[in-house]
């Protein structure tokens, strides 16, 4: 599987699996999967009597609904992923792909305007200096010696330069539904 399939698949993984989305987040974090979580050292403080409040509202919905809903919308990709596309020739899954490849990269550059995280071409060789931000530069195959690091640039990885989500106006008991029905009259 390559890795745009890769991304795809990981990305609907992480909206409908919580310990998955955990596992995921760490590893952007250059966390080793299963590290346990370590919680903050506090100083014992003095217990204080608080009067109830009322609790924070949760957000009627995700925004991870809410792309989702948006890539539905502009691009079919649910459709399109939800499809079994085992009877069609390859030809016609590629004219179908070119549409939905189209709309969904338009719609992410509107919503994230995303950029390279690096910039020189992936093949090219790199260097990775003692201290990288694990979240801009993750270390992959044999890893082992002390930094810098020279390898060879795999992927440049993305980076959001905006967050333009569309502002959820529907109602609570709407808040999972991803694209309406269609009824022609």
């Amino acid at each position: 599987m390559g890795r745009f399939g890769l991304a795809f698949k990981t990305f609907f993984r992480v909206l409908s699996d919580d310990k998955f989305a955990e596992g995921s987040r760490a590893l952007m974090e250059g966390k080793p999967l299963g590290a346990p979580a370590t919680a903050p050292v506090t100083a014992p403080t003095t217990a204080i009597a608080v009067s109830p409040a009322v609790a924070p509202v949760a957000p009627a919905r995700s925004e991870a609904l809410t792309l989702l809903s948006v890539l539905q919308r502009e691009a079919r990709l649910v459709d399109f992923l939800k499809e079994n596309i085992t009877p069609y020739s390859n030809e016609q899954v590629g004219a179908a792909v070119r549409d939905v490849h189209r709309d969904a990269a338009a719609s992410l550059d509107r919503m994230f305007a995303l950029q390279p995280v690096r910039n020189e071409a992936e093949g090219a060789s790199v260097e990775v200096p003692a201290g990288a931000d694990a979240s801009r530069v993750r270390l992959v195959g044999n890893v082992s010696g002390n930094p810098p690091f020279r390898g060879t640039l795999r992927h440049a990885g993305w980076e959001a330069t905006k967050i333009q989500l569309p502002e959820w106006t529907g109602g609570d008991a709407n808040a999972r539904v991803v694209a309406p029905a269609e009824v022609e009259l």
